[in-house]
């Protein structure tokens, strides 16, 4: 009897994980395709594709790509970018360690179209981090700007290897 409880419980611990995840998907989602994101530059969150580069070849600047794997193997990333998408678990662990590694740079976060990656750069501010962009056209670019891949900047081949 005990047994069956506890097969009870965790498959009802489980179905509750799946819900917050698909709830948590849905929001991501529509913040995706809702025209809302698709925001004009800000100074004081954005960075153009051009700044973030020269930031990165000063040594000030660590650029984040949180595109999913499937994206990187398709277009490769922003060369000198460190791969976490923004869907890994770890992602806040992950973060803090490149932080740890580089102190005092100022971070930038990158994604397709510059959506993704301004919602992250919000959800951190928000919680208290500072000194983070989001590189406002992404890697692919956007109806507002060029983006990396067009705008000729440095790309690397992406490997789950």
């Amino acid at each position: 009897m005990n047994t069956v409880a506890f097969g009870s419980l965790r498959s009802m611990h489980h179905n509750i994980a799946l819900f917050k995840l698909f709830g948590i998907l849905s929001v991501l989602l529509m913040l995706f395709v809702s025209p809302v994101a698709a925001q004009r530059f800000s100074p004081m969150v954005d960075m153009t594709t051009q700044d973030t580069y020269q930031a990165m070849q000063g040594g000030t600047l660590v650029l984040i790509d949180v595109r999913t794997p499937e994206e990187w193997a398709q277009t490769g990333i922003a060369q000198g970018a460190y791969p976490i998408s923004m869907l890994d678990r770890e992602f806040l662990a992950k973060l803090a360690d490149i932080q740890n590694e580089n102190p005092g740079k100022t971070v930038a976060f990158i994604c397709a179209s510059g959506n993704r990656s301004g919602v992250v750069q919000a959800e951190l501010a928000r919680r208290g981090y500072e000194n983070m962009f989001s590189v406002y056209g992404g890697t692919t670019g956007s109806s507002q700007a060029m983006g990396w891949i067009r705008d000729g900047l440095p790309i690397a081949p992406w490997s789950s290897n």
